[in-house]
């Protein structure tokens, strides 16, 4: 499904940005102060031990636990097997690397020493010669056109990926793109011929740029932000690097919240639940555990007339359906699908193939296996990232939302109804892990909350109050409840 509208709503400590495609929520991320994603960043890191067993270097890149460079990601582009981690890196040297996986549990970011600069319409791969066309562009006239289009410049050394945006792009465009990439690549060795380790020496874009920039394309409709400072940093960005979609950037007045407005904020909660319903009657569990994401479909209350095409209508439903779940909460690794049992093989490659459409625009670009012998559909999907449930619960396993979460959304609610019926004093009653967290983690955006309350705002622990609670009250007189 192409995007064609992507919503941003700015609260103290939180942007939220969502995804729409014709109305259906598809994507949904979160970008929270103190949790800023380090994937893609480029870093003057310094090697601080080889393990010889793991093939492996560990790397100070100035965060709490030392990133680590396997020997596939320290190798050059034109290297034969056989070598070693030590070929590529000596203890104590400097080196140029870019996170490709953050930080999680016990173990550092993952990093490699083949960076690459992504753009619109192009990825800039450096010390990687030759020009590739995505795999989604399928249209041979076009393949074609993109590869003259960009065969006039130098790739003997640098090379160059067009990405699926870049269909019907201009060829001035495409050698503008690539000359400012090629010119920022230049920028960032200078900087590490000077740099002391550990040194950031570019950060990725913030999540809602990185977003427009990879779906600001064909096809998006509109950009809808409710904070005037991220209109402006969005109009800024467009303005620069994608100006034919500066006109789609609006800044969102209503007096409904936009997230509201769209019926975004119940879809929001209804990713939580593991059971998902079926147009049919049937549903879909979704349970994530550590090994796998188990996926189980029932036919539950659905009819039909004849009991194998009443299954196999229910089967791909929840194809379906699950296609969207997958990509909206995020689900990555190893995903078992335990669809209802059917004897036809006919009705079994139509639900694989409903299956397979259902994820083909996935950017994280979902394998999907055949039946095993036990009749279950194995599939996998690339990490990016945690996963909703574990974003915003403490376990995804018994979805409670955590003391963060419960936390900014009180104080967006706060705020939420200060605009819609101003009061002298606000007061939030939390329960004692929530004010523990208001008042640590998210002491910022509750001073922040409370700048734009005029002060009046009193947080108090109640302990009648379960984690995932809040009791918001307000009072016409400064200082009473």
């Amino acid at each position: 499904m192409a995007v064609d509208r992507i919503l941003l709503s700015v609260s103290p400590g939180e942007t939220r940005i969502a995804e729409l495609s014709e109305g259906q929520l598809v994507g949904l991320y979160y970008d929270r102060a103190g949790q800023r994603s380090l994937v893609g960043d480029i870093i003057a890191g310094q090697v601080e031990s080889i393990a010889h067993h793991l093939q492996a270097a560990f790397v100070d890149i100035g965060e709490e636990r030392s990133g680590y460079l396997s020997l596939p990601d320290a190798r050059p582009y034109e290297a034969t097997k056989g070598d070693s981690i030590g070929d590529y890196v000596i203890e104590g040297d400097a080196v140029l690397v870019q996170v490709t996986r953050d930080p999680e549990d016990n173990k550092g970011a993952k990093l490699t020493m083949k960076p690459v600069l992504t753009g619109r319409d192009l990825i800039y791969t450096p010390s990687r010669p030759g020009i590739s066309l995505s795999r989604r562009i399928k249209d041979k006239a076009e393949r074609d056109r993109l590869s003259k289009a960009i065969a006039g410049r130098d790739t003997s050394r640098d090379g160059l990926i067009l990405r699926t945006a870049a269909q019907e792009a201009e060829a001035e465009d495409l050698i503008r793109e690539a000359d400012r990439l090629e010119a920022n690549w230049a920028d960032i060795c200078e900087a590490f011929t000077t740099a002391r380790a550990p040194k950031v020496l570019q950060q990725e874009a913030e999540p809602a740029l990185r977003i427009l920039r990879d779906l600001g394309g064909a096809g998006l409709n509109a950009v809808v932000t409710d904070d005037s400072n991220s209109y402006n940093a969005l109009r800024g960005f467009v303005a620069t690097e994608m100006p034919d979609i500066t006109d789609l950037v609006h800044l969102y007045r209503g007096k409904t919240p936009l997230f509201e407005s769209e019926g975004i904020e119940e879809k929001i909660e209804a990713t939580l639940e593991p059971l998902v319903p079926l147009p049919s009657g049937g549903n879909i569990r979704i349970n994530e555990t550590d090994a796998l994401v188990a996926v189980d479909v029932n036919t539950a209350g659905a009819r039909g007339n004849g009991r194998d095409q009443m299954i196999r209508n229910v089967n791909c439903e929840a194809a379906i359906v699950f296609g969207q779940q997958v990509r909206l909460r995020n689900l990555s690794g190893l995903i078992i699908i335990d669809f209802v049992s059917m004897r036809n093989t006919e009705h079994q490659e139509v639900v694989l193939e409903t299956l397979r459409r259902a994820v083909a625009d996935d950017p994280q670009q979902p394998f999907v296996g055949g039946f095993t012998r036990f009749g279950l559909v194995e599939m996998t999907r690339r990490r990016k990232g945690s996963s909703l449930s574990e974003l915003l619960c403490d376990k995804p396993r018994a979805p409670q939302k955590s003391p963060i979460t419960t936390g900014l959304e009180a104080l967006r609610r706060v705020l939420e109804e200060a605009h819609a019926q101003p009061a002298a004093q606000f007061t939030i009653e939390v329960a004692a892990s929530t004010k523990l967290a208001l008042e640590a983690r998210l002491a910022s955006a509750l001073a922040k909350t409370s700048d734009q309350l005029g002060g009046g705002l009193t947080l108090v622990e109640t302990k009648a109050l379960k984690q995932d609670t809040y009791v918001i009250r307000r009072s016409t007189e400064a200082g009473h409840d």
